[in-house]
């Protein structure tokens, strides 16, 4: 049940014109390509659960992980994608099967320089229940 969640996730990060202006294209699940162009921003599901609720309503959670890599010369632009990241994220989305998806912020990143750039890694919070 958590593709349709992941992809409402997908939906709204690729919709969201500050993060395509500043990535273009550079949004992965799991895995960006070798040698991609930065900045770049990859974001993948950490864990999954299952909470049953009254009258047998369902609760998904999911945890999600979002890093962002930038160019050494971009210390401070690493901000501005979080930033992106949770404006894209505060309003809740649609997803099949499913009431709304709302997210929230777990964890707030800090940059940290790794293979001649900067890194910096955003926890969020999927969550739904069943229509």
């Amino acid at each position: 049940m958590a593709k349709p969640m992941m992809d409402a996730l997908k939906t709204r990060l690729y919709a969201t014109s500050a993060l395509t202006t500043a990535l273009g294209s550079r949004i992965y699940l799991d895995e960006g390509p070798a040698n991609a162009a930065l900045p770049l921003l990859v974001y993948s599901a950490t864990n999954s659960q299952v909470v049953p609720m009254f009258g047998g309503v369902n609760r998904y959670d999911i945890t999600v992980e979002f890093a962002i890599a930038y160019a050494n010369s971009g210390t401070t632009d690493i901000w501005s994608i979080a930033g992106h990241i949770e404006t894209a994220l505060s309003t809740s989305m649609t997803a099949t099967g499913f009431d709304r998806v709302r997210a929230t912020k777990v964890s707030g990143g800090v940059p940290s320089f790794e293979n001649d750039g900067w890194t910096m890694t955003e926890t969020y919070r999927l969550t739904a229940f069943d229509t």
